[in-house]
């Protein structure tokens, strides 16, 4: 039998992870923190050690014989009321690669473009791409930063459906100035949609700019604060759209697991406060400490991660994995040439990364 495959699909290359069988993992933008003691209280209420959790007690709490509030109704109302914004207003997705999909998939109905920057999340490019649509990348500037201009006239030229920004942006750490997000939005025809997966370590958002401007949305995680694992992300923006991406998301795509373990999170999201602290207080110091090796360039960042460039880097890259910690590098990416990404673990992870550094440089 021949395989019919798209032909949007021929020579398609997807996403692919890194191995994760390493001590030191600083590779994908995890928190190093565990919060098992909100996610004991969500479960059952009260305190007690989560490895002698009786999963008949889980079952009775989470009621896992049945499908979980399709409507997501309490955590979403959770969620309303700490960004203080009115019903119908988010939207949940697993995680945001879903939620790129959906957007992809519903509001791209007149130009069928969708505009990306570049270098930024890859999953942009890759689902316009498995989808059928046409991508148009404008590359950032020498030093990351957002050429806008550039930006205005490929909205110009091409009438894209969507334009994903990323702030702070993926793989780079900056964030991008409010006032030329504002320029692009308010020049766009269609769809701006601004990823704040990362806003949490910096000190900007776009969510004030959501009252005054309907074609803007905020996408936001729950999987670079600490819980990754839960598969959680939800998009902020006029109701109008949101009713047409809900008109496409699949039913119960959000576990009731996820969804007590969030809106636990969302009533008292101040709980991590002092775990973002260490890690913006550890990023400063990782920063400070690669700044003094000549070979190395160290790019500003507001993330939970850091963006290096060097000559060395794939042998740097191959050190760093001989001895159990692996970075995030990217081999095939052109305009990341010679960098990789180091996340900002945990203080004991990052002692050992920066004593690798030095090991490797024969500090």
């Amino acid at each position: 039998m021949e395989i019919r495959l798209k032909k949007s699909l021929k020579g398609f290359k997807s996403y692919s992870p890194d191995k994760t069988d390493y001590t030191f993992r600083l590779n994908a933008n995890e928190s190093p923190f565990e919060y098992k003691d909100m996610i004991k209280v969500a479960l059952l209420e009260k305190k007690s050690s989560i490895a002698s959790v009786n999963l008949n007690k889980i079952n009775n709490q989470l009621n896992l014989n049945r499908y979980p509030d399709p409507l997501q109704l309490e955590l979403k109302k959770d969620i309303l009321n700490f960004y203080s914004l009115k019903k119908g207003q988010v939207l949940l997705g697993n995680g945001s690669d879903e939620l790129i999909l959906n957007l992809l998939l519903t509001l791209t109905g007149k130009s069928s473009k969708v505009l990306y920057l570049e270098p930024s999340f890859s999953m942009y490019k890759i689902l316009t791409k498995g989808l059928g649509l046409k991508g148009v990348s404008v590359s950032l500037t020498s030093e990351f930063k957002l050429n806008t201009q550039k930006v205005l006239k490929k909205i110009d030229a091409h009438d894209p459906d969507i334009i994903f920004i990323a702030s702070p942006n993926n793989p780079t750490g900056n964030s991008f100035e409010k006032e030329e997000i504002l320029k692009i939005i308010k020049y766009s025809k269609g769809l701006v949609v601004v990823d704040e997966a990362y806003s949490d370590y910096s000190n900007t958002s776009c969510i004030s700019l959501l009252k005054q401007n309907k074609n803007l949305l905020i996408m936001k995680t729950m999987s670079k604060v600490g819980f990754a694992g839960i598969r959680l992300g939800f998009i902020l923006g006029d109701k109008r759209l949101i009713d047409s991406i809900e008109n496409i998301r699949l039913p119960y795509n959000i576990s009731a697991f996820s969804q007590l373990v969030a809106g636990s999170f969302f009533k008292d999201a101040s709980a991590i406060n002092p775990q973002l602290k260490v890690i913006k207080e550890q990023r400063s110091i990782v920063s400070k400490y690669m700044k003094d090796f000549p070979d190395l360039k160290v790019f500003p960042s507001d993330s939970n991660f850091i963006l290096i460039k060097l000559k060395k880097a794939v042998q740097l890259f191959n050190f760093l994995k001989s001895k159990d910690l692996i970075v995030k590098s990217f081999p095939k990416d052109k305009l990341l040439g010679n960098c990789l990404r180091i996340t900002v673990g945990s203080p004991r992870d990052n002692k050992k990364f920066m004593s690798l550094l030095s090991s490797f440089f024969n500090k």
